[in-house]
């Protein structure tokens, strides 16, 4: 099936993906990194599964899998990959995850919690 690629939709694609791993992360990085630190990983993988509860549907993408879909289709997986500072690879619960290096995580939630600091 083809999709009509838009640029204004494909932004709000990336844009909602993207705030659902910020409100994810939000909720979760302190515990994340407690658990990462205990076991020493080299790399953090975030199921999307995860995801689809911190996603705020819009009118053009009701459901995560939708805007995901989307950006795919009408950009690659790698700008997606990028939008989400990590790797994009199947696998998982939800067939896709985001695997991210532990100092790029913990960069990544530094920046989570100055913003939510900041929103207080």
């Amino acid at each position: 099936m083809t999709v009509k690629c838009e640029a204004y939709l494909v932004e709000e694609a990336l844009q909602s993906i993207k705030n659902a791993l910020l409100n994810y992360l939000q909720a979760s990085c302190k515990r994340m990194l407690a658990m990462v630190r205990l076991t020493g990983q080299r790399r953090v993988r975030i199921d999307f599964y995860g995801l689809y509860n911190y996603y705020e549907s819009t009118e053009s993408f009701p459901r995560f899998i939708d805007a995901y879909s989307y950006a795919v289709q009408c950009t690659s997986l790698d700008t997606v990959s990028q939008v989400l500072g990590g790797v994009v690879s199947e696998g998982g619960e939800s067939g896709y995850q985001l695997v991210l290096s532990v100092e790029r995580f913990e960069d990544v939630c530094r920046e989570v919690s100055i913003q939510s600091e900041e929103q207080s």
